[in-house]
């Protein structure tokens, strides 16, 4: 389980979008409101809100990430059983506070919106809260028997550790290309890159979601595929079409659908760029992210 938290001032759309019609799974359990309408429950936060007008973020918005792996053990009972001590750690004891479930996405994961003002007036101290918070979701899991995050992170870093030495020795060989070609003046485009790295025998493929967006970039070399996070940070997609001078525009990119980026070609004289399609070859099929 893993938990991350922020202070914010715009708690009529976080709760809007906590509980909107086709994204909520269950409204599992509040603290201290009666309803579990949106208006409804924004304007008893207000309530308690409406004498305090220094506080500038009065809300507090949690997000709570069950692992896969976990998903099967929990019950309705155990997502409120977690929600309340979360909340009772957190020192939420009395403020106002509701938590639901999304069904969104394919993991389990539960939003949870409080008031920063308790019911007697007192400001939710916010320094490190989303460490705070994720301390906390490592406690819980750890006295509930389930998945804590930081160990799986420790366990995907041994098993990078055990790759095998074939398959490590040409990650080896194939960052040494990468890196001398980045490094390469006479490579001015990202065109440049791809085809210095295709006369050395790498292959580098578009990665594409299911809308057939493109949305990462992946190496091929001596039979093996490396996604561009195993070679080095330089080679997402993004940075490394920075790297030469071209910007993505991130506002229309989609973070949950992965839409097509757009680039604006920040170099003078070259013309814009069609898209990646016309420069990233051959094309692939949908994979791993970059």
């Amino acid at each position: 389980m893993i938990a991350k938290a922020k202070a914010i001032s715009h708690g009529k759309e976080a709760i809007n979008y906590a509980l909107r019609e086709g994204k909520m799974g269950i409204f599992l359990c509040s603290n201290l409101i009666a309803s579990n309408n949106p208006a409804e429950i924004l304007q008893e936060f207000e309530m308690t809100q409406r004498y305090n007008e220094r506080c500038k973020n009065k809300f507090l918005r949690f997000e709570i990430g069950i692992a896969p792996q976990d998903e099967s053990k929990l019950t309705k009972q155990d997502l409120r059983i977690i929600c309340r001590k979360f909340t009772k750690a957190m020192g939420l004891q009395d403020n106002q506070w509701f938590a639901c479930t999304h069904k969104d996405t394919d993991n389990l994961h539960i939003h949870l919106i409080a008031n920063r003002l308790s019911i007697g007036g007192a400001v939710h101290q916010t320094d490190f809260v989303s460490n705070r918070a994720s301390k906390i979701a490592e406690d819980i899991s750890r006295k509930m028997g389930l998945t804590i995050a930081n160990e799986v992170r420790r366990q995907k870093q041994h098993d990078k550790q055990q790759m095998s030495p074939t398959r490590f020795e040409i990650k080896k060989r194939l960052q040494d290309i990468a890196y001398r070609e980045f490094r390469n003046i006479a490579n001015k485009t990202p065109k440049n890159f791809i085809d210095a790295l295709k006369k050395q025998g790498v292959i580098v493929e578009p990665v594409r979601n299911k809308q057939n967006k493109i949305y990462g970039i992946r190496f091929q070399y001596e039979e093996q595929t490396l996604k561009a996070s195993e070679i080095g940070k330089e080679f997402g997609l993004r940075s490394l079409f920075h790297h030469y001078g071209y910007s993505i525009d991130e506002r229309r990119i989609q973070p949950k659908h992965f839409e097509k980026p757009h680039l604006d070609n920040t170099q003078t004289g070259s013309g814009l760029l069609s898209g990646l399609a016309s420069i990233i070859i051959p094309e692939a099929s949908s994979g791993e992210y970059e």
